[in-house]
């Protein structure tokens, strides 16, 4: 099957997309976008649907502003509204404390957030593909976060806004061939061959080997992120309900119900203190913090630099370490 196939058959199974949609393309002018772009302009033709163009320089590469160009002269062509927009990444990774890639996420999705709400739009389209799910899942793997519900194709945010990932079921040598059948310009990432970043690494390094064991490797990965959603969105449905009754939060302290807590299956009991950790999430923590309560461990433990864990007869709990 082809990309535009995969893509549509994906946006109507899905109800990704409905008549008078108003959708914000996040469009870097990498390849990825640029065939996404091509395919809601197509898309459009068929289905009663508007869309704007978004392109953000994170002003960390000489190649930006040759990308923005590109995206608006597809944009041009295409006759549809586009937007260049600068962030300042490198700054607000260092007064934040966070690395240079997750600034970049956090401040293109809170500027496509507000763009969307400011043009009223109720989408915000990313071009994620089969690749990245399982780059993504073999990163979390190796960082024993103990998910493989790998990127959502579907996530929804505050004031009635969606993120939708239309080409999330689409290899990336698909999308290559799209975008050469159609002849479409786009720019390369020089940044995407260096092996300093970990997805890197992986894309450059165990990628092609696992897709050497097995080709369909990408396609298997993805059919276990939807199974694993499916049942990570009911699991975590029921053991909201469960933790509502269990734990109390307050502002500089978790207090977790020891005796009706030690009630509820394994899998439960994993999920609600996944969702309180107040740091440090990863399997092998909530592995440790597990080992600790059923042991009766009453042996105060710094969970973090500001958090410690502690246990009474009756309760867990996790305080704030000013506090103590």
């Amino acid at each position: 099957m082809k990309a535009w196939d995969i893509f549509y058959r994906n946006i109507f199974q899905n109800d990704f997309i409905i008549a008078k949609d108003k959708i914000v393309l996040a469009i870097s002018g990498g390849m990825d976008s640029v065939c996404m772009l091509h395919m809601f302009w197509r898309l459009a033709k068929k289905v009663d649907i508007d869309f704007l163009v978004v392109n953000f320089n994170h002003d960390l590469r000489k190649e930006s502003l040759k990308e923005a160009n590109i995206v608006k002269s597809l944009a041009l062509k295409f006759g549809v509204k586009c937007f260049l927009e600068k962030i300042a990444v490198r700054e607000y990774s260092k007064t934040h404390f966070i690395s240079i890639e997750a600034a970049g996420r956090e401040l293109r999705y809170s500027n496509l957030e507000k763009i969307a709400s400011e043009y009223g739009c109720n989408k915000i389209a990313t071009a994620h593909n089969a690749d990245d799910n399982a780059e993504t899942v073999l990163m979390w793997l190796l960082r024993g976060t103990g998910n493989f519900i790998g990127i959502p194709q579907k996530r929804e945010l505050k004031r009635n806004i969606a993120v939708i990932r239309p080409l999330l079921p689409v290899k990336r040598k698909l999308i290559e061939e799209y975008v050469k059948s159609h002849n479409l310009q786009f720019c390369v990432d020089k940044s995407n061959f260096s092996d300093i970043y970990t997805r890197n690494k992986i894309r450059l390094s165990l990628m092609p080997v696992f897709e050497k064991i097995n080709p369909m490797f990408v396609e298997h990965i993805f059919a276990l992120t939807c199974i694993q959603s499916r049942e990570n969105a009911y699991l975590n449905e029921i053991s909201i309900g469960f933790l509502n009754k269990c734990v109390k939060l307050k502002k500089d302290r978790i207090l977790l119900d020891l005796t009706m807590f030690l009630q509820y299956n394994r899998a439960v009991q994993f999920r609600i203190l996944k969702n309180i950790l107040p740091r440090r999430k990863y399997n092998s923590y909530i592995n440790f913090v597990m080992h600790k309560i059923l042991s009766l461990d009453r042996t105060t433990f710094k969970l973090s630099s500001d958090w410690v864990f502690k246990m009474t007869p009756k309760r867990v709990c996790f305080v704030r370490s000013r506090n103590l």
